[in-house]
């Protein structure tokens, strides 16, 4: 009888023992699942602007507020989840249908961030940099609109045809920066002497405000973009389109992945900056201001 209520008496030990320790299990997955949604915090990747706008018919705080958006959206959605930005090579790549499964990446990924309420939007460096400009120019973006048709009809925007609008019809200033390692360094010479213009194959030659030698005077483009809180950009003929704030030349990548989970490589993301004369993708460079505004003389 004794062994008896002491047999008892353990199993009710036991049963205690045991419901407490799923308690305490229960409770420490509980903490864990909490720390894992509160360890990730909202990340201030690309600042915003907190200058006085400088310029005549553009708001640079406006252009570098509408590319800090972007880029913030992107880099956060892609630690966490999927952005809604991704670029169109890697759309094109994703498009493909897998054998194994008959799946299509590109369509898995748009449901993905569709259940997240956003919408997938493809992304290249033209498209990059005319989301700042569309946001800078404001109202003022619809006449460059018609001025873009008027002379390229229904060429997609470049950077070269953007680049002439804004120079011959918004008066901003166009300045040519190039090595002496450019394989059109001898056209660009010739043209910047007889005329000052950086010639464009068959397309309107962009009047020029100066040029600089990018292995030599880099002090005085250092000097010349930290004037300049926005600018517009393209290299050799427009194989490239970029934007400038202040002395850093700011892009973004087509092949750039919209996740972390579709990433192959560190070398995936979308967006990217580096400093203008640390930028050796390319050996010359066109960059374009917008006009400052006269300061009233005392």
């Amino acid at each position: 009888m004794y062994m008896k209520i002491v047999s008892i008496v353990f199993l009710l030990l036991f049963l205690y023992a045991c419901e407490n320790s799923d308690k305490d299990v229960g409770k420490a997955e509980m903490e864990m699942e909490e720390d894992t949604v509160q360890a990730y915090q909202y990340q201030i990747y690309t600042d915003t602007s907190t200058l006085p706008n400088q310029y005549v018919g553009f708001s640079s705080p406006k252009a570098v507020n509408r590319i800090a958006e972007i880029e913030n959206e992107y880099f956060n959605s892609f630690q966490q989840s999927y952005s809604k930005y991704y670029g169109t090579v890697w759309g094109e790549s994703a498009s493909v249908r897998y054998e194994e499964d008959s799946s299509i990446l590109l369509d898995s990924y748009k449901s993905e961030v569709e259940a997240l309420g956003c919408k997938a939007d493809s992304m290249h460096c033209t498209l990059y940099a005319m989301e700042a400009l569309k946001a800078g120019l404001d109202t003022n973006f619809q006449v460059l609109e018609r001025y873009h048709k008027e002379v390229y009809k229904e060429h997609e925007h470049a950077g070269w045809s953007v680049g002439y609008i804004l120079a011959k019809y918004f008066d901003w200033k166009a300045y040519l920066v190039i090595s002496k390692n450019s394989k059109e360094y001898d056209r660009c010479m010739k043209y910047f002497n007889k005329s000052k213009e950086y010639y464009v194959w068959n397309q309107p030659a962009i009047p020029l405000q100066g040029m600089y030698d990018f292995d030599d005077d880099f002090l005085e483009i250092d000097s010349l973009l930290n004037e300049h809180e926005f600018g517009w950009g393209f290299s050799e003929q427009g194989w490239h389109t970029w934007i400038t704030r202040f002395k850093m030349l700011k892009e973004c990548y087509w092949g750039g992945a919209p996740s972390k989970e579709y990433c192959s490589s560190g070398e995936d993301n979308l967006f990217s900056q580096i400093r203008f004369n640390d930028y050796y993708a390319y050996q010359s460079h066109i960059i374009v201001f917008p006009p400052k505004k006269e300061i009233a003389k005392k």
